[in-house]
């Protein structure tokens, strides 16, 4: 008997105890509710200078006749860039290759023909203006090909800046509509973060080297208009979220 009495106090405590922890512990409070958006800002900005992609190759029937060969094509090209008006360090060396070049037939192995060495080379031209007579410079002075030209602007910190304001102004009236659209309004902000964007990205114009050189041949002058360049700020937001009176 006694021992059924202590068994039932026992339990009864045990009971008690856990009524009071579980009172006491605090109740998960619900999240507040919000908004997030993002924006996209873009500002367009004349270039004002351009990279000329240059190219030389040679095929020859031993590695070193190749090479000793666009050497000879390439500080030709070289001399007539700087004959064009520009600088020693407005031209620099942008690529290499030499290679074994086979010929490929079906049902035979492939057979070698020779090798070949090709050169890029960087011309940066500070006046947008001579654009097209030094493209005209290099295809007369033995260049193979116009890889593209890219255009670049020097004072871009002004127009980034703008376009970052864009973003936000555009993640800020996105993030206030839908807060009206889901009957509420919006509180205070939280983050804002860039998700990315670009630096002026240069519009490439590819110029196909044959087209240039029966210009050349029919004597037209090369004739190159620039283009914009575009520079792209993103942003992402997040604001609270007040909700309206329950209706």
């Amino acid at each position: 008997m006694l021992r059924t009495i202590l068994s039932a106090l026992i339990a009864s405590c045990i009971a008690w105890t856990a009524a009071v922890a579980q009172a006491s512990e605090p109740s998960p409070s619900p999240q507040q509710p919000e908004i997030m958006a993002s924006g996209r800002g873009e500002v367009r900005l004349a270039p004002t200078y351009a990279a000329l992609i240059v190219n030389v190759s040679t095929r020859a029937g031993t590695a070193v006749e190749a090479a000793a060969q666009n050497a000879q094509k390439v500080e030709s090209v070289i001399k007539g860039l700087r004959g064009s008006g520009l600088s020693e360090k407005d031209i620099t060396t942008a690529g290499y290759h030499l290679q074994q070049d086979y010929d490929y037939r079906p049902d035979r192995r492939p057979e070698p023909t020779g090798f070949s060495a090709n050169t890029s080379i960087r011309a940066e031209i500070r006046r947008l203006e001579t654009l097209g007579r030094v493209t005209d410079a290099a295809i007369a002075a033995g260049a193979t090909g116009i890889s593209g030209v890219q255009y670049f602007a020097a004072n871009t910190d002004e127009a980034r800046r703008s376009a970052m304001a864009q973003a936000v102004r555009e993640a800020r009236t996105d993030a206030d509509v839908l807060a009206r659209a889901a009957g509420g309004t919006l509180g205070r902000w939280i983050a804002l973060t860039s998700a990315g964007g670009n630096q002026p990205f240069p519009r490439e114009m590819m110029m196909a080297s044959g087209n240039v050189a029966m210009a050349r041949a029919a004597g037209a002058p090369t004739n190159i208009v620039p283009g914009e360049l575009n520079v792209i700020a993103m942003v992402s937001g997040r604001w609270e979220f007040i909700p309206g009176a329950a209706r």
